[in-house]
């Protein structure tokens, strides 16, 4: 290992030891009050700013740090147009239902999602079939973050790329990554596992601070970086001017500044759709939910929505920034001279190591190992409190005690991480796809029928219950449609070639994936338009069919 190496696990390693401490105070934290609430919901005692960068950092991934510029560097500005909507975000989220679901909570004291849902309509099974969704996506969700995790590590170990074989697995894994693995996963299922909640909120905190300045320097050491056209133009001009000039693999001269980018990227019913994605999917993703209903009261709300708003604002700018002039700086070919594999996902932990001197290099490296590990957290604690107070809590023993409740809820937080990290040996290729994946899902699944519970007097339990299936089931078919075969007007194959068959006639009715993970694009447009169109459709459908409950309505309708 060199004398860099060594000086960016110095620097990495300080970032270690303070979430480690969160980790400690976190538990002693616990001891103080109901271990139920405390341990999931924090007691619902969030302020302003504690909720606000809660929020932000639990939004913000690996998706957003490794998936999200590995996108950037492939496609050049109209990634610009992608993300585009994610600063209305904190409005629709925050605003449009961050009162009234922890008004709701309260009401019925409920701690988790399903609680709410279970609750609201005296409906065992709602909350049942709410916690296996959840359990789904966020399965999905944690390889593809634990892979982040790995790779970042990766880059600090600076070790040299070295196959190691898997009894199980087909191919050898790298050396580098799996230690990275490893360690990563050690470290987040530790202080979650150790910390609960209050662990997980307070170095969200500390870990939103350090991605805000982590990605403000970068991107100043990425523009700094950016050599001069010739005639003279420097930093972000010049690398708009260098990428004009470049052929992308799978486009022309000149797509990497234009729309639609490299071989049509981003059509227009794509660009229309995933401006829906963002907006949507944060609102509807149960983690924010349980942010929302953990916050202490209406100003605190109103403060952490401005701060978000501005969060999100400059990280996102910043990283749009980072990594045009990462392209500009470096060549596809130089991913593979670093021992990546020509990966895009590794770009971000590549070029921080490039820029910055070691000792910086290795804080820098804290702010995307930052970013998923709040992620991680947030969901690991989720699929417990799934798995603990909605399954085994509240069906299938009602009666477990407090120190039985602590004991099951260490052991299936811990038990969760190790089954990830088994899974995140062999990783999908492409994590972006991933994360938007498990959004979409998890927005068709839960935005309709969770809006319609806490404003909708009329809403069923039927109802609500048809929405949720009904969204998930039109995301999940799309999605199976485009995994099942390479889809394109002229070419196609297995089930959808006899789909592409019978209404191929239609304009747009295929678009061909851009990866293998990808969904089928019906009509051109993303599976989050068809999921939360049936969700909509069958929620208000069947419980127009059905009566609701006169006794739940009153208790929540005062």
């Amino acid at each position: 290992m060199t004398i860099e190496s060594v000086q960016v696990l110095v620097a990495f390693a300080l970032y270690l030891v303070g979430i480690a401490a969160f980790g400690y105070l976190a538990h002693r934290y616990l001891e103080k009050g109901d271990f139920v609430k405390q341990y999931f919901l924090g007691n619902r005692g969030l302020g302003a700013w504690v909720l606000a960068l809660t929020v932000a950092a639990t939004a913000i991934s690996g998706g957003t740090f490794m998936g999200f510029p590995s996108l950037i560097y492939s496609n050049g500005w109209v990634m610009a147009m992608w993300i585009a909507s994610y600063m209305v975000v904190p409005l629709l989220a925050m605003a449009m239902m961050g009162k009234r679901v922890n008004q709701v909570a309260r009401i019925s004291g409920a701690v988790t999602v399903p609680d709410v849902f279970r609750d609201r309509f005296n409906m065992p099974v709602l909350g049942i079939v709410a916690s296996l969704l959840i359990l789904l996506f966020l399965a999905f969700n944690l390889v593809a973050q634990f892979k982040g995790g790995g790779l970042v590590m990766k880059e600090a170990l600076g070790l040299p790329p070295q196959g190691v074989p898997i009894p199980w697995l087909a191919e050898p894994v790298d050396l580098g990554y799996l230690i990275g693995l490893l360690i990563f996963s050690v470290t987040v299922v530790a202080y979650t596992t150790y910390g609960g909640f209050w662990a997980v909120t307070w170095t969200d905190v500390f870990e939103g601070a350090v991605m805000f300045v982590g990605v403000v320097i970068l991107a100043i050491l990425a523009v700094s970086a950016v050599p001069p056209t010739e005639d003279g133009q420097t930093g972000l001009a010049a690398a708009t001017v260098h990428l004009s000039k470049m052929t992308p693999p799978n486009g022309a001269e000149g797509d990497l500044v234009v729309g639609p980018g490299p071989g049509g990227f981003l059509a227009i019913g794509l660009a229309f759709s995933f401006y829906l994605i963002w907006a949507l999917n944060n609102p509807g993703v149960p983690a924010t939910h349980v942010r929302l209903m953990s916050f202490k009261d209406t100003p605190s709300l109103r403060k952490a929505i401005a701060v978000v708003a501005v969060y999100y604002l400059i990280t996102y700018l910043c990283l749009i920034v980072i990594f045009i002039c990462a392209r500009a700086i470096f060549p596809v070919e130089y991913l593979k001279d670093v021992g990546t594999e020509g990966q895009p996902d590794s770009i971000m932990p590549a070029m921080i190591r490039r820029l910055a001197h070691p000792l910086l290099a290795g804080l820098l490296l804290a702010a995307p190992y930052a970013a998923i590990m709040s992620t991680v957290a947030a969901f690991l604690l989720m699929i417990s409190s799934s798995l603990v107070r909605d399954l085994y809590q509240r069906t299938i023993n009602p009666k477990a005690s407090p120190e039985t409740l602590k004991r099951t809820s260490y052991t299936i937080t811990a038990l969760v991480g190790f089954v990830v990290v088994l899974a995140a040996l062999n990783p999908p290729k492409f994590l972006q796809y991933i994360i938007v994946f498990t959004g979409t899902g998890q927005g068709c699944a839960f935005l309709i029928p969770m809006l319609l519970t806490l404003y909708w007097k009329r809403a069923t339990g039927p109802g609500v219950l048809s929405g949720m299936l009904g969204g998930f089931l039109a995301v999940f078919g799309l999605y199976v449609l485009g995994w099942l075969s390479t889809w394109s007007l002229g070419e196609s194959a297995g089930l959808a070639g006899g789909l592409n068959g019978a209404f191929g006639w239609l304009p747009g009715w295929g678009v061909k994936p851009h990866d293998s993970f990808a969904p089928l694009y019906l009509l051109g447009v993303d599976p989050i338009v068809w999921g939360t169109v049936a969700a909509l459709g069958l929620a208000v459908g069947v419980s127009l069919m059905t009566r609701p409950d006169e006794e739940q309505v009153r208790k929540y309708y005062p």
